[in-house]
C-alpha cells in the first residue's frame, strides 16, 4: 500500500523538465507504477527521510499525471491517494529534503529542519572538511596506459538508508555530527555511486525459465531460501544476453524478503574496486567496512570487471574470504566461464569458484519469443507476430540490446510520427534496425573522404558534448562516420547540433585495457555521450566485438556516459545513424 507520495521539479542541464516522484510504499507498488508509466520513469532508487523509494520522471504532463494519480489511487489508503502538493507551492517535508539528484550541479539549499534550537559548537567542536583529492602525478595522455585510475568525478545513482543531508551554504556548522554511514555516503556516494539500482521489473515473477536457465534459477532460488548454506559464493555465467541482470535483480528481491534490503549490497566490479579505492584516498575505508559488516549478501554483477590495484587488493581479498567464512551469501555473475577467471582469482586472493557455477544460455526460439513478448507488453510495443519474429527473434538479439532498441524506438516516434507521417512501431524499428538494409562496402571512396572533408561539426558549445573512438589507421572512416551522422540528423529533421568534442584512436590489436582507457579518456573529456567504431574483423579485439562492446557500455555506463556502436560493416547504413542519434540524445 502507498503510504504517501509527492510530485517535484527536479530539473538538470539535459532534461529542464524533469521531475522527481517520492514514494512511502512497499516495492510491489513501485513495481506497478513504473509499469503504468513506462519509459517516462528512470530506475527506481532507494532513499530515506519520509519516502522510501525516488524514481525521476523525464516529463510530467496533464496524462502522466492522470495515470499518476489513477494508479496510486489503486494502491494507497484514501488519505494518501493526493500528493502532498501539486501545482502550487509543494508542501515542505519535516525532515530536511536529501540530496536526491543524481546531477554535478549544486542543489538549492533545503529549508532548516524543525527542531529546537541549540548553542552553536565550539571551534574545536566543529566537522573537519573533507581532504581534497590528491592531484594526479601524471598528465593524461591521449589515451591513458593504465586502466584503473578514471576520474571519481561521477554522481551517485544510489543512496542506501539515509542520505546525508544536502551541504547548505550558510556558514554555521552542522548541530550534530554524523555517523560513519552518513559520513561514507555525504563523502563517497557523492562521487562514485558503490551500489547497483534495482529494476523492479526484473523479479522471479516476471522470470521465464526453460532449459536455457533452468539449473541457474534452481540455484539462485536455493540461495534465496537459504542463504549462506549451500552455493556459496554462486557463480552465474553466460554471454551477453542470457539473462545475468534478471537474476541479479530476482535473487536481490527474494532476498530482501526474508532478510532485509539493508541486509543486502548489490554492486558490480567496476563500481566495487573504484568505490574501495576512493574510501582508502579520502579516510573512509574503515566507514565502509563498518557498512559491509552489517551486510549478510553481496551481490557482484559483472565481476570479471573487478579492477584489482595495490589499494583495493588486501580489502577485497579480506571482505570476501570473511563473507564466505562466516556463512554469508555472495553471489556473482561474469561473461566468461570459470577458467578464464583464474587470473582474476589470484590477484584478489579468493576464489569465486570455491561454490557454485552455472551457465547461461541462449533461449530457444520460442522461449526467446516469449521472454521478447513480455517484455514488449512491459514497453507498451504494438507487434504483430510476425514483426516480432522478424525483428527480434530471427536475429536473436542479445535481450539488452532489445530493450535498449524499444527505448530508441520510443524516441524516434516522439521526432518523426505526426498525422502527416503516420508509422507503426514496425516501421519505426526497421529505421532504427535496418533488417532489409544490404550494407554497402565500408571503404571510404575518395569522393566521400571529400564530402566528409567540406563538412565541419559545429563549433558552438551545445548541451550535447560527444566523442568518437576509432580502431588505429581508420581516421577517414571515422571522419565520414561523423559527417553521415549529421545527414542522417537533418534527414530525420532533429535539427540536433552537437559538439564533437574529440576525435580519438585506439589499439583494436590490444587485447586487455582498450575499455578502461576509453572510459578513462571520456571521462577527462567531461563528454555526456560516446561513438565507438568497431573493430577491424581481422583485428584481435574483431574476433571478441561482442565482449569488446559489452565491457566497454558498462564502463561508461558506470561514469553516466551514453554510448553507441557503429559496426564498421554498417560504416554506411542509414539505420545505423538513426540509432546513434537516438542512442545518444
Amino acid at each position: 500500500m502507498i503510504k504517501k507520495w509527492d510530485v517535484a521539479p527536479a530539473p538538470n542541464d539535459k532534461n529542464p523538465g524533469r521531475h522527481k516522484l517520492l514514494v512511502k510504499g512497499d516495492m510491489k507498488d513501485i513495481f506497478m507504477i513504473v509499469k503504468s508509466l513506462g519509459s517516462l520513469c528512470s530506475r527506481p532508487e532507494k532513499t530515506g527521510g519520509e519516502f522510501d523509494f525516488l524514481i525521476y520522471l523525464s516529463k510530467l504532463e496533464m496524462d502522466t499525471m492522470k495515470k499518476l494519480k489513477a494508479v496510486t489511487a489503486e494502491l494507497s489508503s484514501p488519505a494518501a491517494a493526493e500528493p502532498e502538493a501539486f501545482g502550487g507551492e509543494p508542501a515542505p517535508f519535516e525532515a530536511p529534503k536529501p540530496k536526491l539528484k543524481a546531477a554535478p550541479e549544486v542543489p538549492a539549499p533545503a529549508p532548516a529542519p524543525k527542531a529546537e534550537p541549540q548553542p552553536a559548537p565550539k571551534p574545536a567542536e566543529q566537522p573537519k572538511p573533507a581532504p581534497a583529492p590528491a592531484p594526479e602525478e601524471r598528465p593524461a595522455p591521449a589515451l591513458p596506459p593504465q586502466a584503473g585510475r578514471p576520474g571519481m568525478n561521477v554522481p551517485s545513482l544510489t543512496t542506501r538508508g539515509a542520505p546525508a543531508p544536502a551541504p547548505a551554504p550558510a556558514p554555521a556548522p552542522a548541530p550534530a555530527a554524523s555517523s560513519p554511514a552518513a559520513s561514507l555516503s555525504a563523502r563517497i556516494k557523492a562521487k562514485w555511486s558503490l551500489e547497483l539500482p534495482l529494476i523492479p521489473t526484473y523479479s522471479f515473477q516476471t522470470l521465464i525459465a526453460g532449459s536455457h536457465n533452468r539449473f541457474a534459477h534452481a540455484a539462485a532460488m536455493a540461495v534465496v531460501e537459504n542463504p549462506g548454506v549451500i552455493y556459496n559464493p554462486l557463480l552465474l555465467f553466460g554471454p551477453p544476453g542470457t539473462g545475468k541482470t534478471h537474476f541479479v535483480n530476482s535473487v536481490s528481491y527474494g532476498l530482501s524478503a526474508s532478510i532485509g534490503q539493508s541486509s543486502i549490497f548489490v554492486t558490480d566490479g567496476i563500481k566495487l574496486s573504484k568505490g574501495i579505492e576512493l574510501a582508502v584516498k579520502e579516510g573512509q575505508i574503515e566507514s565502509l567496512e563498518k557498512l559491509l559488516g552489517k551486510v549478510k549478501a553481496l551481490i557482484i554483477d559483472d565481476v570479471h570487471l573487478l579492477m584489482v590495484s595495490e589499494a583495493n587488493r588486501k580489502y577485497l581479498s579480506k571482505w570476501l574470504n570473511d563473507f564466505v567464512a562466516q556463512n554469508k551469501q555472495i553471489v556473482v555473475t561474469s561473461v566468461f566461464p570459470p577458467k578464464s577467471l583464474s587470473g582474476l582469482e589470484d590477484a584478489v586472493g579468493f576464489q569465486f569458484t570455491q561454490g557454485w557455477m552455472v551457465d547461461l544460455k541462449m533461449p530457444a526460439a520460442q522461449a526467446y519469443k516469449a521472454i521478447a513478448a513480455q517484455l514488449m507488453q512491459g514497453m507498451d510495443v504494438k507487434l504483430s507476430d510476425e514483426e516480432l519474429t522478424r525483428l527480434f527473434v530471427s536475429p536473436q538479439i542479445p535481450f539488452g540490446e532489445a530493450v535498449k532498441a524499444l527505448e530508441d524506438m520510443r524516441k524516434l516516434e516522439k521526432f518523426v510520427v505526426n498525422q502527416a507521417n503516420p508509422l507503426s512501431h514496425a516501421q519505426l524499428l526497421d529505421m532504427l534496425l535496418g533488417p532489409g538494409e544490404v550494407p554497402p562496402p565500408p571503404n571510404v571512396t575518395d569522393e566521400e573522404a571529400g564530402k566528409a572533408a567540406s563538412w565541419k561539426p559545429a563549433q558552438k558549445d551545445a548541451w550535447f558534448k560527444w566523442g568518437l573512438f576509432y580502431p588505429k589507421g581508420l581516421r577517414r572512416e571515422a571522419d565520414y562516420a561523423l559527417y553521415l551522422l549529421h545527414e542522417r540528423g537533418r534527414e530525420l529533421g532533429l535539427n540536433t547540433e552537437w559538439s564533437q568534442v574529440f576525435t580519438e584512436e585506439y589499439n583494436s590489436d590490444e587485447l586487455y585495457g582498450v575499455p578502461f582507457n576509453i572510459g578513462n579518456f571520456a571521462t577527462g573529456k567531461n563528454v555526456n555521450g560516446v561513438i565507438i567504431l568497431g573493430p577491424q574483423p581481422s583485428s584481435a579485439l574483431g574476433s571478441q566485438e561482442a565482449e569488446f562492446r559489452h565491457i566497454t557500455f558498462k564502463i561508461l555506463d558506470s561514469y553516466l556516459i551514453k554510448s553507441s556502436w557503429l559496426p564498421l560493416e554498417k560504416l554506411k547504413t542509414k539505420a545505423a545513424y538513426a540509432k546513434i542519434l537516438m542512442d545518444l540524445v
